[in-house]
């Protein structure tokens, strides 16, 4: 087993992890966890297979890719690189990971995986309804319900959800709102956009910002007994009040199971479908960049509604 000290360039660059920390407040927080975590998970194999972590060579890195491979889904993977290769460029050192070799590695992993991945159950319009009905009448059960009726209409990311403010809020004719998105995962300079709200949610919304006695700051905060905190709810807290509704409303274990953070998002998105909006709309609506997510999450809702028209006939 190799030690740090017989290899000199992991004493040379043993402050790797201090190299990230250059990009403090240039990146989101989320993108520094994943480049500390994967650059570690290799550095760490490196040292345990005897090679050198910096620079690393083509070949090393097509081994770890097929050593990793076995247990790491194809997005994991890319998510590695991307980490070998910000770290080689943050030192100035050539990086290995657009070699022919690497590439050859990838591929080899790619078809060995199925490409497609798992998709959040997708938290419609019927399901939304249900869950909002399974709150109880508590500052939580006010809380959750308003935060799960907020998160379907503006079609927001958890960690977009969960950074609303209150002073973002603008009323709108017939009792609706529109709240500033300020920053997104693929907005990381802060152009933001609006949400809609509408008056059956903006009612929830209201009712939770009473209870809770919130005038300014973030509208979805951590509840003790006694205590509403001032800071944001963490973008995991999502994952756990949908599940905790779901399981109120009395959804089987598996469909519990797939819920996540952007059951929301996903739903939502599925409902403006099926109503007839076209994907641009769609796209503008729910801040997104790329046709090729979008059109993953709608495609149910498509193949559904085909499928109402092929029955007319």
């Amino acid at each position: 087993m190799a030690t740090c000290a017989d290899f000199s360039s992991i004493r040379q660059f043993a402050d790797w992890r201090q190299t990230i920390d250059r990009l403090e407040g240039a990146y989101a927080e989320s993108t520094l966890r994943a480049y500390r975590a994967d650059f570690a998970c290799f550095y760490d194999w490196c040292v345990a297979t005897s090679r050198e972590p910096l620079p690393a060579s083509p070949e090393t890195v097509a081994a770890f890719i097929d050593q990793d491979a076995v247990k790491s889904s194809p997005a994991t993977l890319r998510r590695r690189l991307a980490g070998i290769r910000k770290v080689h460029r943050l030192l100035r050192l050539q990086s290995p990971v657009d070699d022919e070799d690497v590439a050859i590695a990838m591929r080899r992993a790619l078809r060995t995986k199925p490409r497609r991945q798992k998709q959040a159950l997708g938290l419609t319009r019927a399901l939304r309804d249900q869950f909002i009905a399974a709150c109880p009448d508590t500052r939580q059960g006010k809380r959750d319900r308003a935060l799960i009726a907020v998160g379907y209409d503006t079609l927001c990311r958890r960690s977009e959800l969960v950074s609303l403010r209150r002073e973002d809020l603008s009323p709108l004719e017939n009792g609706a709102m529109s709240i500033l998105v300020r920053r997104a995962k693929n907005d990381p300079f802060g152009d933001g956009r609006f949400g809609f709200i509408t008056p059956r949610t903006a009612r929830l919304l209201i009712d939770w910002l009473d209870a809770a006695k919130i005038e300014q700051g973030f509208l979805f905060r951590r509840i003790t007994e006694h205590w509403i905190g001032p800071n944001a709810l963490h973008p995991y807290s999502v994952n756990r009040i949908l599940k905790e509704a779901a399981k109120k409303a009395g959804l089987a274990p598996k469909l519990v199971a797939d819920l996540s953070g952007h059951s929301m998002r996903v739903g939502a998105a599925q409902d403006l479908m099926a109503d007839g909006l076209g994907i641009l709309p769609i796209m503008q609506a729910g801040g997104w960049k790329s046709m090729n997510v979008i059109g993953r999450y709608v495609e149910h809702a498509e193949i559904t509604k085909a499928g109402q028209l092929r029955n007319r006939f």
